[in-house]
């Protein structure tokens, strides 16, 4: 009698990069070809950029932007979870979604398992500062991020301007995600190495993957710098899209990840007790 396979402990994740200057028809083609792409390439998690399907926000505030809004299973999710279905794969969307309440709206990522969806969350974190005024637009969410099941482990994601705020992701990392998922829409040139910097950061202080998707080329004043990578929990750049449409596609394992929990116990050596006013306000 031969033994039982050993478990799977290794995935494959992707990161899709789309170039901006479409409508939004357009945008869902090239999104639904490049997911296609991915999956067809064993990636079992795909992370979308930021506001997908619409153009970002520019430094002078627009009332007009408020027409690229659409609800939580617009156009937009709807491709996404037939993708997701369809594929048997994790897709991470993010949409600038109407709310039920009339004229409250949010930056939100969902993400859809196997075509169900399995969480939804709000950016909680929202910049007014150098050309992104997204106080104006959104609604910060209320919920902090944490990790769900996926087809390729526990996941959690938080989106853009939060990856300033390494609590975020330690969130994730607590929760149990072995991957933490970044929608983005960065544009900021100065601001490229840091951009990197922050995300090995957080992949190397939480001991996890890191899988962030960003939009490239010039919409209106904003010259996106592409930059979509997939980052080992030492801080590796495993695969990385310069720029234009494209997945960056890399191995994600499992044990890796606990292997290297154990060997940096950041994790384990933790205070909570001595950060209790970092919490409260008091500092």
């Amino acid at each position: 009698m031969s033994a039982a396979p050993a478990p799977t402990t290794t995935a494959r994740v992707a990161a899709v990069q789309l170039a901006t200057g479409r409508s939004r028809d357009d945008v869902l083609e090239a999104t639904a070809d490049l997911v296609e792409r991915a999956a067809a390439e064993g990636a079992g998690l795909v992370v979308l950029p930021e506001l997908f399907a619409a153009p970002f926000v520019q430094p002078e505030t627009d009332p007009g932007f408020f027409a690229h809004a659409e609800a939580l299973d617009g156009p937009s999710n709807t491709l996404v979870g037939e993708l997701s279905r369809r594929l048997g794969i994790t897709v991470v969307s993010s949409v600038f979604e109407a709310l039920p309440t009339p004229g409250v709206y949010a930056n939100t990522a969902c993400t859809y398992v196997a075509g169900e969806l399995a969480h939804v969350y709000r950016k909680s974190h929202l910049p007014f500062s150098n050309g992104f005024p997204e106080k104006f637009y959104f609604r910060p969410g209320q919920e902090a991020p944490r990790a769900v099941d996926t087809t390729v482990g526990r996941v959690g994601t938080i989106i853009c301007y939060e990856r300033h705020f390494p609590e975020l992701g330690r969130c994730v990392a607590l929760d149990g995600g072995v991957a933490l998922a970044v929608p983005v829409a960065c544009a900021s040139a100065p601001m490229k190495e840091v951009f990197q910097l922050e995300l090995r950061a957080q992949a190397v202080a939480n001991g996890f993957y890191v899988v962030c998707a960003n939009r490239s080329g010039s919409e209106d004043s904003k010259d996106y710098f592409g930059t979509s990578a997939v980052y080992g929990p030492s801080g590796e750049v495993l695969a990385v899209i310069d720029s234009g449409d494209g997945v960056a596609v890399a191995d994600l394992d499992v044990d890796l990840v606990a292997r290297t929990r154990a060997s940096r116990p950041f994790l384990r050596d933790r205070r909570p007790d001595l950060y209790a006013a970092l919490s409260s306000g008091a500092l």
